[in-house]
Formats: structure tokens, sequence, C-alpha cells
């Protein structure tokens, strides 16, 4: 390679730049911006790794739908500005969004498909029990889809998740906002919380922003984060500027990131194979869940002790319930449940109220089998009792004892719980406890505590008693009395 001369360099340098700027040589090197430590998307994602959903979750046949198969497992792909420019100019002819790059959308990149490849992997999984769902309400109130990635910057799609200022759920509503948007806020149910409503006042909230800033989705989706009231503040302190990245400077700290994440999201949600990141599937796929309502309170915990679901699954299926109980008092409300416990909620629903009102006494008695001559007894069931072996007591099967108390299909029973026998000798009896013997009335023991200079023949005086009878009732051996010390005296 020919050395160039001082002057030649020189002059060049200068022409590079100039043709830099251009964008001639579109492979060359961006700037980064990281997002800061104290981002709020960060914390999102945080919050995301310690779900305990993913704690049993669903292994996948990983094959080449899920992963690219020309890098080894472990391996972490790494692409020019070039490639990344590319690919999101591709996707932005796709979207009403203005999907640009530069070093902030670099710099989220960045941290979604190196840094936190495993919280994506996560997101992923967790994308395939919410977009559906966001997906069908976006088209049919003729939005965007792809303003279902707004729910990855706002919450990591953790139904859980709560801000360090207090927004809750998938969409991160404020109180103040939630209830503007007709969410019901209370001590027991946080519809922010609720994945179908909160999604329901998310999309009107957009359309209503949207519109509010002349067609502007940079401007509604800061508007979104910030509040309307703070993007029309940075709009009069920028001088009346109205694109984004001129705005950016002048909206608050927490909303700086907040459209380059939007951006490097639907990137990563696009192109997470050619990083070679893998899905963590989630327990449950959207179309394996459906609800059901319940006509009376009761607990979460309630619920999974008559279904036998996990307690880890009902709280994130129902995040609305924040103290795990589902005040049904005045109306009802929904429970949703894997679909393949349905139709065990169904059957065993007489049997789940009655569970959770304690009404196990008097189980339904068959008049037909007392018309044939047998009795009615009750089994109250002890704690390590099964189904089998109480039927094995009484020389019945399983099946019988359990279609004689409405268990159903897959029956549970629970500490406590009154089985109904039908056998055929009668009842034993309740053998009465014999009385206990009414004592004469006595009057109570005395007792005195030695007082400073107190002598054991002061004291016999004192209450009218001996020395040696003060002895006998309280063990002493000598007549050496101390201070504090508690006499019984008759």
């Amino acid at each position: 390679m020919k050395i160039l001369s001082p002057l030649f360099r020189r002059l060049l340098i200068p022409t590079f730049y100039c043709f830099s700027a251009l964008g001639v040589y579109a492979d060359q090197v961006e700037p980064m911006e990281m997002p800061k430590a104290d981002d709020p998307v960060l914390a999102m994602m945080d919050s995301l790794d310690v779900l305990n959903y993913f704690k049993n979750y669903r292994k996948v046949n990983e094959g080449s739908t899920q992963r690219n198969l020309q890098y080894a497992p472990d391996s972490i792909p790494d692409f020019s500005d070039k490639i990344y420019r590319e690919r999101l100019k591709k996707l932005d002819q796709a979207t009403p969004f203005k999907l640009d790059y530069n070093p902030f959308v670099k710099g989220y990149i960045e941290l979604y498909a190196n840094r936190r490849r495993g919280t994506v992997s996560r997101m992923l999984g967790l994308a395939n029990t919410y977009f559906p769902m966001f997906e069908e309400k976006l088209a049919k109130n003729n939005m965007p889809l792809e303003l279902k990635y707004l729910a990855i910057v706002e919450s990591a799609l953790n139904p859980t998740a709560k801000s360090r200022a207090g927004a809750m759920g998938l969409w991160q509503f404020m109180y103040g906002t939630g209830k503007l948007m007709g969410l019901e806020i209370s001590s027991y149910v946080d519809e922010r919380c609720d994945p179908e409503k909160a999604t329901d006042a998310a999309i009107a909230y957009l359309k209503y922003l949207y519109k509010y800033f002349g067609n502007d989705w940079h401007l509604a989706l800061a508007g979104y984060n910030a509040g309307p009231g703070n993007v029309n503040k940075a709009i009069r302190r920028s001088g009346g500027k109205r694109d984004y990245w001129e705005l950016r400077p002048y909206l608050p700290k927490e909303t700086n990131g907040y459209v380059p994440a939007f951006i490097a999201v639907n990137y990563i949600m696009n192109h997470y194979r050619d990083h070679n990141i893998k899905p963590v599937q989630a327990k449950y796929h959207r179309y394996e869940i459906d609800s059901i309502y319940v006509r009376q309170e009761m607990t979460l915990r309630q619920i999974s002790e008559v279904l036998g679901i996990e307690m880890t699954e009902l709280e994130v299926l129902n995040p609305m319930y924040i103290q795990g109980f589902v005040p049904a008092k005045w109306k009802p409300l929904p429970v949703y449940l894997p679909k393949s416990y349905i139709g065990d909620f169904i059957v065993n629903e007489p049997l789940l109220y009655r569970y959770v009102t304690g009404t196990w006494a008097e189980p339904p008695v068959d008049s037909s089998i007392i018309a044939r001559g047998f009795y009615a007894n009750y089994h109250k069931v002890t704690r390590g009792e099964s189904l089998e072996f109480i039927a094995l007591k009484y020389s019945i099967s399983a099946d019988t004892l359990a279609a004689w108390n409405q268990l159903g299909e897959k029956p549970r029973l629970f500490l406590g719980q009154n089985l109904i026998v039908y056998t055929t000798s009668a009842p034993a009896a309740k053998v009465e406890p014999e009385p206990t013997p009414t004592l004469p009335n006595t009057p109570p023991a005395v007792y005195h505590t030695v007082k400073s200079g107190e002598t054991l023949w002061a004291v016999a005086r004192k209450f009218n008693t001996t020395p040696e009878a003060i002895k006998s009732k309280n063990g002493l051996k000598s007549d050496g009395l101390r201070v504090g010390q508690r006499l019984k005296v008759k």
C-alpha cells in the first residue's frame, strides 16, 4: 500500500468528512449514547428478571424458526451501522412511525441485542401471551399495530410492574391518568394492572394524544410518557420546535430515551433471530387463556387449592387483584385461567363456593339412596387422607365416593371437609361427654409480697396464721425471707 504524502492527506481528510456528512460512506462508525443507570427502561427490564412466572417455563424446540442456525448457540453477532440503518429503513417503509437511526437509538439497540439478551428472551416469550390481544384491540380501533411495542418500553411486558413514580401495569398508568381513563382503582382492584382493560385505556389515550399533537406519533409517544403538559412546556422552552429530536433536550429526563427505546424495540422484535436471541416461553400463550366470572367473594389462594393451579400462575394472569382477593360481592368479576382449568372450574364451582364459605357440614343427601335402605354417614377429612384411602375404609370405590359428593372429574379434598358416605348401618349415636363435677365455691388464694424488714413471724401475724402454715404452703425449709418474695398465705 502506498503511503500518502502529508499534503495529500491534509487535502483528503476534509473531503472525506464532506462526503461522510452527505452519507456517501454509509458504513462509517456512528457514535453511541448508552442509557444511563437510572433509565426507567432499565428498571422495568430488571423487574421482569425476577418475575416468578418463568420458574417453570415451557421448553420449546428451538428450530430454524427460532434462531439463526449459522451462529454457534452462545455467540453474539455484531453488525455495522450500515446494516442497522438499512434494516430500520426497511421497517420504516411499513409503518407510520419514523424509525430514525442515530446514536441514541444505537445505544438502545446495543442494550437489547447485547447487554440484556436474557431479558429480551423473556419479553419474546411474554409477547406470545399479550401481543395477540394487543393486535386485536389495535386493529379494531384502526391504530398502528407497532404500538404493541410500546408496552415493552413501558413495562417490559411485566403485568405487575410498578415504577418508582407509582405507575402500574403493562401500560404504566399513573393513578390520576388511570382514573381519568375510567379504570377502577381501589384497595382490592387496580384495573391499571388488568391487561384487557388497561390496553383499552391505553389505546384510547394514545388515540387522543395523536390527534392532540397534530397527528405526530413521536410527540404522542412523548406525551404518553411525560404527559401532554410537559411536552407543551418543552415546545415553548425550545422556541416552538415540534420535531422530537430537536425537542428532546427540553423534555423531562425520563422521557429522553423513550422514543429511541421504542425505535430500538421495533428493531429487536423483528431481528432477534439475526442476533441469535432465543425466546424463553412463558407458561401460557394467549390462545391457552380464558376468563370465567365468579359470583362470590373469594381469594386466588382458594381457587388455587380447589383447582390445583399454582398461585404464581394465578397472580400473573390476574394482577388486577392486588391483594389476591376477588371482591365479587356486588357483581360477578372475571378470573383469568388457563383454558385447561375452565372445565374443572365449572364442574367444581359448587364445591368451590362451599369451600370458600366453609359450609362442609351438610353435603346434599340423595333421597333415592336413602329410599333403598341406606343411611347417610359423614366423614370429616383429616390431614393426609386421600379419596382412595377414605373409599377403602368404607369398602367402596373412589369414583362412587366422588359421585356421592359431587366432586367432579378431578376430585380434590380439603382439610376439615365433610364427605357423605352411604352405609347399611345407621350412624353411630353420639356419646355425650360425662359432665364435669361442680366444685364447691372456695375463696381464692391470697398472696403476699415480702417488703423490706418483714419477717416470717410478722407476715403470719398480719394474716392471722402461723409461720409453720406459711412454710408448708410455700415449701420453705427455713424462716428466712427475701424482699420481693411472693408467699401464699391463705
